[in-house]
């Protein structure tokens, strides 16, 4: 890969994760411009040995890309997104702008990769919940056929960027104004069971995407999800208890086998778990706590740890760009050199 990238949202918790990943797994960056908003205009970056400007974001400067990723927020990626696109640059959104989109395709390369064939330029990072907990069911939904589940996920407060983290600071510092205004509640010794605005049915919108995204990734549009999503006052790390249930009955040993042979999963045998804490800039998802559930037959209770800024965010999305890569190697190596090279 030799490749031209453009990050909008740059200096912000995602950007700076996606800026050190790119470095981190030796992408071949041949160009790279930056963009955020007008109060970060004029800071110097550093990436690779140099240091890189951050530029305003302007709908000129959207092109010569080959991948934009964005990192803003929905109503950037609604106003720039659209444009970008048809210009032929493929743009990775993070936010939830296009995931309910038919034609857009909502992926996590572990677990529908096909989804990006016939993509038109956007493709949406799904929710960081749903990543993480998808990660570990996924595999078992595979032998066994899910049927269902119900979550409770425990996020962290990078879930809201750089300024869930400040507030999470300044209340250690014995200050809670940000708190209560990034929140509505202090956060701090606390536990706040909303994430999003309520929906008439009385889930919030963060609940709503773990339903709607799991059915799009899984191509089981009856599965039915029951989330409960809480706030806690960990720094970047989620943590999700689920009950799953499946079609078939649940073999014991041979979901331990599973996961344990699962290259993108670090799973916790008999009473040892994994926490949050110990988490923090890891690719893998951590699954532990795996037990038969005593409340639904066919089905086991899992504890699942990973962290939201990295594989919940921009590890995935950097993930897309390179199976993209890999599905558009074999297209050049099928033309020869010679057609390769436009003789």
């Amino acid at each position: 890969m030799n490749l031209r990238i453009g990050i909008v949202g740059a200096t912000g918790i995602v950007g700076m994760e996606l800026l050190s990943l790119l470095e981190e797994r030796k992408i071949s960056v041949a160009a790279l411009r930056l963009f955020a908003s007008e109060k970060s205009t004029g800071k110097r970056v550093y990436f690779s040995g140099q240091t890189f400007p951050v530029e305003k974001l302007e709908m000129g400067k959207l092109e010569n890309f080959d991948y934009l990723f964005f990192c803003a927020g929905t109503s950037v990626s609604r106003e720039f997104i659209p444009a970008a696109a048809a210009s032929g640059i493929c743009c990775i959104d993070n936010s939830s702008a296009f995931r309910g989109y038919d034609d857009v395709p909502l992926v996590i390369p572990e677990i529908n990769p096909h989804a990006l064939l016939g993509h038109k330029n956007i493709i949406a990072n799904p929710n960081c919940s749903t990543i993480i907990a998808l990660m570990a069911i996924f595999p078992l939904h595979q032998m066994f056929g899910l049927r269902r589940f119900c979550a409770a996920t425990y996020q962290a407060v990078s879930g809201v960027g750089c300024s869930g983290m400040r507030a999470l600071e300044e209340e250690i510092a014995d200050s809670h104004s940000l708190a209560e205004k990034i929140f509505g509640e202090r956060i701090l010794s606390n536990a706040i069971p909303k994430i999003g605005d309520f929906s008439p049915n009385g889930y919030t919108s963060e609940e709503v995407k773990m339903l709607n995204e799991s059915r799009k990734i899984l191509s089981l549009p009856d599965l039915r999800v029951s989330a409960t999503c809480v706030r806690i006052p960990v720094k970047r790390v989620h943590s999700i208890a689920a009950i799953v249930e499946f079609h078939e009955p649940f073999d014991m040993r041979l979901g331990e086998q599973i996961l344990q042979q699962n290259n993108s999963i670090d799973f916790f045998q008999h009473n040892e778990f994994p926490c949050p804490l110990r988490r923090e800039n890891m690719d893998n998802v951590a699954v532990g706590r795996l037990r038969s559930d005593t409340f639904l037959d066919n089905a086991v209770s899992l504890w699942i740890v990973g962290d939201q800024v990295r594989k919940g965010a921009a590890l995935n999305a950097l993930q897309i760009m390179e199976k993209l890569e890999l599905l558009r190697l074999p297209k050049i190596l099928r033309q020869g050199p010679e057609t390769a090279s436009g003789r």
